[in-house]
């Protein structure tokens, strides 16, 4: 069990690393409006495990991840309502990204992991020791602090936390192999990316179509960058309580705030920086709580074998 979470650790370490820096790649195609990107990165995440899963010859296990899913009606239900939540989680953050907004999707990925981990306790049932309630408390007062000072309403970090903190749930519960559910959520895409694709192809007004090359390989690349942190993510869901996923989850927009604000020059103004301290100090609480449980629970895990 503790080889198994140490790999999920790693697993979701490096899905978040991943989607904090990708920023970097999605504003390269800011002259593309949300939708067309959106479509494009269902469109390639299909093509890109399709071609996966031709050359390594698994359509079997792919039949076999379907049997399953339509043996349990439950599965499939949150499957498909998984597959919406991540539909739209991608098209609010290209909309933040293009339009400049790179911090009000910072903000709505520091949301997400405390209400990954209220989803946890409530729903799932997990259990928060004292210092992690106060790492939770302290978490939340940074990020209402921030809201409030915001002046308006954000309704984009809202909502992007509400989208993945419900497809992580969804997730979680389906527990299904991480490469085959990927490839069946991309399936589910294809009418819709497959149809837009498609039909702006034949009317001429797709980006493909206006000669810039990198564009083009950058929307193609689309399938590829974001299948590899998914699948990770996919992998560490199964291994780790929700509420390890969701203060892991920090990496992921404390990288998109450094890129916000180094690398793209958006303002870093005080309120920002005293929410981040908040989240930041939260953080540092809730791994040492979560570090010091883990030894703890192991110790006493060898105890009992010496006296058996």
């Amino acid at each position: 069990m503790m080889i198994d979470q140490k790999k999920g650790i790693i697993y979701a370490s490096t899905a978040y690393i991943l989607w904090g820096l990708y920023p970097l790649y999605w504003t390269m195609l800011n002259t593309i409006g949300a939708p067309e990107i959106l479509v494009n990165r269902m469109f390639w995440s299909f093509v890109t495990l399709l071609v996966v899963i031709v050359v390594l010859r698994r359509f079997s296990l792919v039949k076999a991840t379907l049997k399953e899913l339509t043996s349990n009606k439950k599965k499939l239900a949150l499957l498909i309502g998984a597959t919406a939540l991540l539909s739209v989680n991608w098209f609010i953050f290209m909309y933040a990204i293009i339009s400049g907004r790179v911090l009000e999707s910072s903000l709505g990925y520091y949301i997400t992991p405390i209400l990954s981990i209220l989803i946890g306790v409530v729903v799932l049932k997990e259990k928060l020791n004292k210092y992690q309630v106060v790492a939770v408390v302290i978490a939340s007062i940074g990020v209402l602090f921030l809201t409030i000072t915001h002046g308006v309403f954000p309704w984009i970090s809202i909502l992007l936390a509400l989208t993945w903190g419900f497809y992580a749930l969804a997730k979680k519960i389906i527990n299904i192999d991480s490469f085959y559910g990927l490839f069946i959520e991309t399936s589910l895409m294809l009418p819709v990316s497959g149809f837009f694709f498609t039909a702006w192809i034949v009317d001429g007004s797709s980006s493909f179509q206006q000669g810039n090359t990198l564009h083009t390989f950058l929307l193609m690349g689309a399938g590829v960058i974001t299948i590899i942190p998914l699948y990770f993510f996919s992998k560490a869901v199964s291994r780790l309580p929700l509420k390890t996923i969701g203060f892991l989850q920090y990496i992921g927009p404390t990288i998109q705030l450094l890129v916000a604000v180094f690398v793209i020059g958006e303002d870093f103004s005080s309120d920002r920086f005293i929410t981040f301290g908040f989240i930041w100090v939260a953080c540092l609480l809730f791994s040492t709580s979560h570090l010091l449980q883990n030894r703890s629970e192991l110790k006493s895990k060898e105890k009992q074998i010496s006296q058996t």
